[in-house]
Formats: C-alpha cells, sequence, structure tokens
C-alpha cells in the first residue's frame, strides 16, 4: 500500500479491475489502541478498505482463505509457512484472476518484514516463468531516498528513534513510473491508513507521535524524495 498505490491507482484509472490480497489482518499495527486482538483485525481491516476504496480498487481477499496466520508476537506467521504452499496460494490466485499486473513488494519486503519478504518470494516464484503485459512488480525504496527521509525526519524528532530500523533502500537499479497523476490519491490512501499521515505536514505528525514508527519514516521518504514516481523491481519474465 504505502509504495504501490499511486501505481494501484493509475491502472485503476485506466479501467483496470484492481483486487487487493492480504495474508494477515496486519493486527500488529493496531494494538497501540486497543489490547484485543480481535477489535485489532477489525480496525485494521477497516482502514485497509478504505484505503482501497479511495484508490479505486473493487475489492480484496484472502491470500488463502481461513489461514491460521496472525499479525501478532505469538504466532502463527506467514514467514514459518512452507514456501510452497504460499506460492499454491498466489497460482490459484493467479489463475482465478488472469491478472493483467500484480504489484506487491520487492526482496526485502520494503521495510523488512518477515511476512512481507515470505508473500513477495512467493509471488516472485509463481510469475518467475510468466509473462503478463503490465507485468509484475516488487515495490522497492532507494537507499538514498530512505536516507534522506531519515535526515528529514530528525530535524523534528528531537532526538527520538526513528523507524525500526528494517528500512534500508537498496541501490540497484530500478524501474520508475510516473505518478504524478495519482499524488492526492495517494496521500488520501495513507490518510485511510493513519489519520492525516498523507496530508499532514510531517513536522505535525511526528510531534503529536508517541513513537517515530516505520509509517513515518515512509511518509519522510516520499516528502524527501519525489511523490510524483515510483520504484519497482521487475519478478516476471518480461516482454
Amino acid at each position: 500500500m504505502f509504495a504501490n498505490a499511486g501505481r494501484l491507482a493509475a491502472l485503476t484509472a485506466e479501467g483496470h479491475r484492481v483486487v487487493g490480497v492480504i495474508a494477515t489482518g496486519g493486527e500488529a499495527g493496531e494494538l497501540h489502541a486497543t489490547g484485543d486482538p480481535s477489535e485489532a483485525l477489525i480496525r485494521r481491516l477497516q482502514k485497509y478498505e478504505h484505503a482501497l476504496d479511495r484508490l479505486g480498487a473493487s475489492s480484496w481477499q484472502w491470500l488463502e482463505p481461513g489461514a491460521e496466520w496472525v499479525d501478532l508476537p505469538s504466532g502463527p506467521h506467514v514467514a514459518d509457512a512452507d514456501p510452497g504452499r504460499l506460492r499454491a496460494a498466489v497460482d490459484r490466485l493467479l489463475t482465478e484472476h488472469d491478472p493483467h499486473a500484480v504489484l506487491t513488494v520487492g526482496a526485502d519486503g520494503l521495510t523488512r518484514h518477515p511476512d512481507h519478504i515470505a508473500v513477495g518470494r512467493a509471488v516472485r516464484a509463481a510469475v518467475r516463468d510468466r509473462s503478463l503485459d503490465g507485468g509484475a512488480w516488487g515495490a522497492r525504496l532507494r537507499r538514498a531516498d530512505v536516507d534522506a527521509g531519515a535526515e528529514l525526519a530528525r530535524r523534528f524528532a528531537a532526538g527520538r528513534p526513528i523507524g525500526s530500523g528494517r528500512v534500508r533502500g537498496t541501490s540497484a537499479e530500478l524501474a520508475v513510473f510516473d505518478v504524478t497523476a495519482q499524488t492526492a490519491t495517494r496521500r488520501a490512501a495513507l490518510d485511510a491508513y493513519a489519520d492525516g499521515l498523507g496530508t499532514r505536514t510531517l513536522g505535525e505528525l511526528i510531534g503529536a507521535a508517541d513513537r517515530i514508527g516505520d509509517s513515518l519514516l515512509l511518509r519522510a521518504v516520499f516528502d524527501a524524495g519525489d511523490w510524483r514516481t515510483e520504484n519497482y523491481e521487475r519478478l516476471d519474465a518480461a516482454r
């Protein structure tokens, strides 16, 4: 969502039907607001749905309906699942939807979250020998943009730690997509994820935050870099 919202919105604007896919409910991101995992799941799914609405997506579904995976310290975690099982789940979705394009995270999971990395690997394995008309793409951040974003955040952080330390970016050559026309939509989707995350100033957001997590670091990366572009590595067999 953070690094491919612009491309997703562009595809909907082109008339493509976009379906979101998630492996867990992202409960961990809501535990600061509620100690109840069930309530955390409801809160996060509502935010996900609102963000997808703003991007023009038609619907969302689970990577594997009924799977036991959760985004909680106790697990079970997607990262611990059999890679073959994850690939089979992706294969089923590819067969079901026959997509024009696929968007996911790149090799580092964007934030090096183990679950993100596991899903990204499964998508890469499933599309490796395919050639999609619109391509299969893994979102990445440029290392220079991450460094610049961290430096920008430090101006408002008053010495507080910034991020998890897992967001590092890459110096590899990446494909660049122009998403200038989707800038406002990207900001609106971030607002749905967290109040004001896309539209309030970075200084306001950091000043009001109990901690400066990866979400705020990514916002700083966008401010320091370029809201008009998104960077990707290609995962499928390019024509």
